[in-house]
């Protein structure tokens, strides 16, 4: 038998709507985060990936915009180690912000679902 929803009609004052919408930017944040992070995580690996290939090439072709330049594997190495810790940096700046997002998201959680049980839901699928 399915339980029975509390519908029970809860009055929403201007600071539940604001810690609502808050949530909501937050979550889309969090996401849009956790993408990037990704997106970064598969470039460090195909950096990672490219710096294998090097050693066993005379040269290189190195793709700056449009154009592709020939350069020494030393050159191309130094450059995509550059780019690499470059990548890393931007993704542990990431990581950190989403902790902080994590960590405010749980608290405002609480006291949406402590004031609106369970007529509100803010899971992620």
């Amino acid at each position: 038998m399915a339980s029975k929803k509390d519908t029970t009609p809860i009055d929403v004052t201007w600071e539940d709507q604001r810690g609502l919408c808050t949530f909501g930017r937050m979550h889309r944040r969090f996401q849009e985060i956790d993408a990037e992070i990704r997106r970064r995580d598969t470039d460090i690996e195909k950096l990672t990936d490219a710096a294998d290939e090097i050693i066993i090439a005379d040269d290189v072709k190195y793709v700056f915009g449009e154009s592709f330049i020939t350069l020494d594997c030393d050159d191309v190495s130094t450059l995509i180690e550059t780019k690499k810790a470059s990548l890393e940096a931007e993704a542990q700046a990431l990581r950190q912000e989403k902790e902080g997002l994590e960590k405010a998201m749980a608290g405002l959680k609480s006291v949406l679902y402590a004031k609106f049980g369970s007529q509100v839901y803010l899971e992620s699928e």
